[in-house]
């Protein structure tokens, strides 16, 4: 069995960073809420709820999720014995909801398909929707039979392809790690950031073909974000230096950001969104304990999508807007709590951050 790489002091230093109280549960919670918002009312056929596109932007969110695991999933490395370990963490983590989200779209399919229900299940559609939304290939099949035909979409979830991403980073971290150690962190970030840009460039700006707008955002496109992450779990933000982040934070996402062309605020992104997300995640006293009831955020992102395309199959936002709104919040919330309590706390090991939070939480 392979050896995790580097029991050194870097990894130490990485490991003691990150035993510091923070509010990354928090902050997780929060962005998985700026999707669903952003994602309702891209979703739902209504002007009365285009506001929200003005003050919840997915993209960022998303972006800001990249940077998080970053920082996380490294130290998830670092403190696994093996690298067998670490997958078999991240494998724990990330697939029992994935598959039960599956799951859901299925029996929402069943349920609300246009077709009958013994076409449905024999449709050869309906087994390539789970053969490769299983293998996470979900663009290969999208949608399912008869199913949102109606809807501004007709994809079952949305938010799926980034899941795909996120795992192949997971690969990438064994490999950050060992150049950290041999070639030095800062090289180490350096390369895989020219990467990153690299390969959104060409497929924003060079590529012809037509899918290029899409694979600029896939794996390494993000890897920026993942990587700036993981890098700033090798440091601790003074406050100092957290006043600086901010502020020019800010400066450039309210005065900034819309006087610049698409190319250089995705370029200048990948520099401010892991600063400003990660120093936000460990200013301390914006914990709340949130973690102490499990982690609803993974659930709110992967449910939230069929929900909203459930209630707008129904024609719920055009009728009513803001209470359709405060029902896809109510669901997804339902259901992220069934997901954690019935789908993922169960396969994890006691050893996991959030078992502890949440028998804490029971003891007291």
């Amino acid at each position: 069995m392979a050896k995790c790489l580097l029991k050194t002091n870097m990894n130490k230093s990485f490991l003691n960073t990150s035993k510091q109280n923070n509010c990354f549960d928090e902050v997780r919670f929060i962005l998985a809420f700026i999707v669903l918002m952003a994602h309702t009312s891209a979703l739902g056929n209504t002007d009365r709820l285009q506001w929200l596109t003005h003050f919840f932007d997915a993209n960022v969110a998303v972006k800001g999720f990249f940077a998080i695991s970053g920082y996380l999933v490294t130290k998830s490395f670092y403190s696994s014995k093996t690298t067998l370990q670490y997958f078999e963490k991240r494998i724990r983590r990330i697939y029992p909801a994935y598959i039960g989200v599956i799951m859901y779209c299925l029996i929402i399919g069943a349920f609300l398909t246009q077709d009958t229900f013994f076409e449905f299940i024999t449709n050869a559609d309906t087994y390539r929707y789970i053969f490769s939304n299983l293998s996470l290939l979900n663009f290969i099949q999208p949608s399912l039979p008869g199913v949102f035909v109606e809807n501004k979409m007709n994809i079952m979830n949305g938010s799926l392809w980034t899941i795909k991403v996120e795992i192949m980073l997971y690969f990438v971290v064994p490999i950050l790690c060992y150049l950290y150690s041999h070639i030095g962190k800062k090289l180490t970030y350096f390369l895989a950031l020219g990467f990153g840009i690299f390969w959104f460039i060409y497929f924003s700006e060079f590529s012809t073909i037509s899918i290029a707008k899409q694979l600029s955002w896939q794996f390494p496109g993000q890897l920026p974000y993942f990587a700036l992450g993981s890098l700033l779990g090798f440091f601790t933000i003074k406050k100092f230096s957290t006043i600086i982040i901010l502020l020019i934070s800010f400066i450039y996402y309210i005065f900034l950001r819309n006087e610049l062309d698409e190319i250089y605020i995705e370029l200048i992104n990948m520099i401010i969104i892991p600063l400003f997300i990660i120093t936000i995640a460990n200013i301390k006293s914006l914990s709340i304990g949130i973690g102490r009831y499990g982690d609803l955020s993974y659930g709110l992102y992967l449910f939230h999508f069929p929900t909203i395309q459930i209630l707008e199959h129904f024609d719920l936002y055009s009728a009513y807007p803001y209470l359709s709104l405060l029902t896809s919040i109510v669901l997804t919330l339902g259901l992220a709590f069934f997901s954690w309590h019935f789908i993922e706390k169960i396969v994890l090991k006691n050893s996991s951050h959030y078992i502890k939070a949440t028998s804490a939480l029971i003891k007291n």
